[in-house]
């Protein structure tokens, strides 16, 4: 992903900041009208955001909630606070609307596989969201089978750039775009100029633009990080296999977790599916080297390419 090569604030350069976390770099480009002090105290604490959130879902780091987590797996339930609550039930949510291939219970498959290190021994671990239980009441989340582990790394980004977006907007921003690496980004209005932003899905392909209003867009691609033996870190759950097929699906929605979670699904699906809600508009780069898109919004999200044919 990548921001278009027109001018992305309207003519204004604006307050750019960044952030390394997550395996990637956040960039904030604030483009409202405002003091300078303000915005920029704004995009820190929006960044502080991020940085918190990494912090909680980093499956390396032994203090984070998620290892936690883990490591009680076929023992104990684990109290989390409401934040984390919400996540989990999101990410619940999302497993049952996509049939069950977008899934956070993946670790232990992607340890397996060698995508957390050195690949592990041949035989298949546990893994999935059946092993996975979540108390509201009591706010607590038990994973059931000792071998499967939670990972978050096909969501963090979109949370927390909702999450941040969400404090940016309450400290007044009323325009910017947060993105997060290549697969993850969110505007906040429109650029100064009343257009919307424009952001590219692939760089190297003659990818539609992608034009984002008070929206955010997520792009899964299995060449975004591979094994020893070449294989893309994006699992089907459904196999345990990396996925093969589609060459890239992506998601436009308001929130860009939801979209993290539906372009994951449509990568591992290689079609739209019937549960989709039509708000969600979507691509899907073929292995034939199409581009095929659908949802309502699609013709008005993604623009030029080698096709605007709606699915």
């Amino acid at each position: 992903m990548s921001t278009s090569s027109n001018t992305p604030d309207g003519g204004s350069s604006g307050l750019r900041l960044a952030l390394d976390a997550m395996g990637t770099r956040f960039e904030l480009l604030i483009a409202s009208d405002g003091p300078a002090h303000d915005l920029r105290a704004a995009g820190e604490e929006a960044l502080d955001v991020i940085c918190d959130w990494h912090n909680r879902l980093s499956a390396f780091d032994k203090g984070s909630i998620v290892n936690l987590i883990n490591q009680h797996a076929g023992e104990r339930a684990v109290r989390v606070d409401r934040d984390m609550l919400d996540l989990l039930i999101a990410c619940s949510k999302w497993d049952e609307e996509t049939g069950g291939v977008f899934d956070i219970a993946l670790g232990s498959l992607m340890s397996q596989l060698g995508f957390r290190g050195q690949a592990g021994s041949n035989s298949t671990p546990a893994f999935g969201m059946s092993y996975l239980e979540i108390n509201e009441e009591e706010s607590a989340v038990f994973v059931t089978h000792p071998e499967v582990r939670l990972d978050f790394g096909a969501v963090a980004k979109g949370w927390a750039i909702d999450e941040a977006c969400r404090v940016l907007q309450e400290l007044g921003v009323t325009n910017a775009l947060l993105h997060g690496g290549t697969s993850t980004a969110k505007a906040i209005g429109s650029r100064p100029d009343g257009q919307p932003w424009q952001v590219r899905t692939d760089a190297e392909t003659d990818a539609p633009v992608v034009f984002l209003t008070d929206s955010a867009l997520s792009v899964s691609a299995p060449r975004g990080r591979l094994n020893e033996a070449g294989q893309g870190h994006v699992i089907d759950p459904r196999t345990g296999e990396p996925t093969r097929g589609a060459q890239l699906g992506g998601a436009a929605v308001y929130s860009a977790a939801e979209s993290d979670a539906w372009s994951t699904a449509l990568l591992v699906l290689g079609e739209r599916p019937g549960s989709m809600r039509d708000e969600i508009a979507s691509i899907l780069h073929t292995p034939a080297g199409e581009w095929s898109l659908g949802g309502a919004s699609a013709p008005d999200v993604f623009r030029g390419g080698s096709t605007d044919q709606k699915v």
